[in-house]
């Protein structure tokens, strides 16, 4: 099949298929799983079949969203049947984790992001590049088809919003970002709950992960770059999770003289199985998708992220000294 990009052609696209796989990129944050959800509603009010499918469990903090008819790959008892796939918010094909295995040669797909480094490796891509968050081009999709948004779907798209401008204060908060909020909060949405859950509540366990971390914290090219390696051992000794810790990079880019910020995370089960997660997140014109995709990964200018397969000494060397090279820091 001929590859097609943009909105017309893959919101004509949506009316031709009956049955449909929805899924998003590994360890999904709220703009891929309330994008994710919004689709979900717009092909079943279109007459869809649709199942949810991911690779990862659905996370605690977003509570606030609904997942009913969430499955992990890993617990299907049989091979899903459809017809298409849509992902949301995934640059590339291999971010969907295991869930590649149940694709087939005959799998349509549907790529609907805002990621700059898209591969635009579906058949029918819509990109971006200029929206704030997935969840903005997915209001696109709605427009589109002139398809009615409810309550539950305002929720899930002003979380996809929320999420990736930073409650609208990082520097990808645009007009129109702005316009479609006040759209979706004109629909009656509780947003003072919305962002108390999102931003406003830490577990105990959350805390002291965070106490432990901030203690190691450490800065180079004169206080440019600051970063913190999480150790599996943080998780176990204040028993805290992955999820928990996903938020502890704003603190390291709220340093004052820090321009580029980069947080790790030992991923594996021990000694043979070493691979380190990395979030970067920068200040001023500083693009950290470079840097990402130096590493084979990618993202957006100020935030993006890539995994390296190697002890965490050896990943924090290899990230310093390209962020020194790549933006002349001292």
């Amino acid at each position: 099949m001929k590859r097609k990009d943009g909105l017309k052609p893959l919101a004509a696209a949506l009316k031709k298929y009956d049955r449909f796989l929805l899924s998003c990129h590994v360890i999904p944050e709220g703009d891929a799983i309330g994008s994710m959800l919004a689709m979900q509603t717009l092909l079943q009010k279109l007459g869809k079949k649709t199942m949810l499918v991911c690779q990862d469990s659905f996370p605690e903090r977003l509570s606030c969203l609904s997942n009913k008819g969430w499955q992990e790959v890993r617990h299907l008892k049989s091979r899903p049947e459809f017809e298409a796939m849509v992902l949301t918010d995934c640059p590339t094909l291999p971010r969907i984790g295991s869930v590649k295995s149940v694709l087939r040669p005959s799998t349509v797909i549907f790529n609907i992001d805002h990621h700059i480094s898209n591969s635009n490796f579906g058949h029918f891509n819509y990109i971006r590049p200029d929206a704030a968050a997935t969840a903005e081009v997915v209001y696109d999709i709605y427009e589109e088809l002139k398809v009615p948004i409810n309550k539950e779907t305002a929720k899930n798209l002003y979380v996809g919003l929320a999420t990736d401008t930073g409650s609208f204060k990082y520097s990808n908060t645009t007009a129109r970002s702005h316009e479609v909020a006040a759209r979706l909060i004109a629909t009656g949405i509780n947003i003072e709950k919305i962002n108390d859950d999102l931003h406003g509540t830490y577990s105990l366990s959350t805390m002291k992960l965070y106490s432990r971390l901030l203690g190691r914290v450490r800065t180079a090219g004169g206080g440019s770059i600051g970063w913190v390696g999480m150790k599996r051992e943080d998780l176990k000794e204040s028993g805290a999770t992955h999820e928990d810790a996903e938020g502890f990079i704003d603190f390291l880019r709220y340093i004052k003289p820090v321009k580029v910020a980069f947080f790790m995370s030992e991923l594996g089960s021990g000694k043979n199985d070493k691979a380190i997660r990395v979030s970067f997140r920068a200040k001023g014109p500083y693009d950290v998708n470079k840097v990402a995709t130096h590493f084979n990964g990618g993202g957006h200018k100020k935030a993006a992220g890539c995994t390296i397969h190697a002890p965490m000494k050896e990943a924090e060397r290899r990230i310093v000294e390209t962020l020194r090279k790549e933006f002349h820091f001292s």
